[in-house]
Formats: C-alpha cells, sequence, structure tokens
C-alpha cells in the first residue's frame, strides 16, 4: 500500500470562498465579562482542509505575560448552502458549541488582518467577551 501523498488535497468547492481562512493566524486579544476582570491574551488559529466541503480549526491562546496556557478549542466551519457557515466547536471544558443562540462570533478580514468579536450571554442578553486582531505566518 502506498503512503498517502504530502501535497494538499484540491479545494472543495463549498469552501473555496472561505479559502482565505485556511493556514495559521497569530495575533493578540481582549478578553471581560462582567464577572472578571478584563485581560490581554496572545491567540492562534489555524484553518485546514482535507478536501471535504468543511474546514478544520484550531485555536489555542496563552497569558502575554508569562505564556501560561488558557483556552484552546478544536472544530469544524462546514458552509450550508444558504450561504451561513455552522460551527460545531468542542471545547476542553466539556461544552459542544452547535450553532448556539447564546455565543456570537463575527470574523472579518480586513487589510490583511483577521479579526472577531466574540460575544456571549449573561442574564441580561449578549454581552462583549473577546476580541482579537490576528497576522497570517
Amino acid at each position: 500500500m502506498e503512503a498517502p501523498s504530502r501535497q494538499p488535497p484540491p479545494l472543495h468547492p463549498a469552501i473555496a470562498p472561505l479559502s482565505y481562512f485556511l493556514g495559521t493566524w497569530r495575533g493578540q486579544g481582549e478578553g471581560a465579562y462582567p464577572t472578571i476582570s478584563s485581560f490581554p491574551y496572545g491567540e492562534e488559529l489555524h484553518f485546514s482542509h482535507s478536501g471535504k466541503p468543511v474546514i478544520a480549526y484550531t485555536q489555542k491562546t496563552w497569558k502575554l505575560n508569562s505564556g501560561e496556557p488558557m483556552h484552546a478549542e478544536n472544530g469544524y466551519w462546514r458552509p450550508k448552502p444558504d450561504g451561513s457557515i455552522e460551527v460545531v466547536i468542542p471545547q476542553s471544558t466539556g461544552l459542544v458549541e452547535v450553532q448556539v443562540k447564546e455565543i456570537n462570533r463575527v470574523f472579518r478580514l480586513v487589510d490583511r488582518e483577521l479579526s472577531y468579536v466574540v460575544q456571549i450571554a449573561n442574564l441580561v442578553g449578549l454581552k462583549p467577551h473577546l476580541k482579537a486582531v490576528l497576522k497570517k505566518l
């Protein structure tokens, strides 16, 4: 049996519009929530594909002053026929996000920088939790 090819497979047409995400992104962000003090963090995101209609996603964050690990998650981004993206993210805390309304993630690519804002629900509705700006490595 032959070893698998080392060349990346061709992009599936369903993920071609999202191909600018592919690769590794690194930067800094700031987190906050009503019950905790705000905090800065470093972050790395990695997006890859296997030729199927899905993008694999990994994320890790660390404390800027010490490099100590903070949060990590893995998952998949699946484009839907209506133009939306279904995001499935199991987290190390035991939570699994699947098209939930209590967490809102908005990603933007502007001038070759990837930025995002994450809002999470509390008793009074969605509130800002995380924001970051990342550059492609």
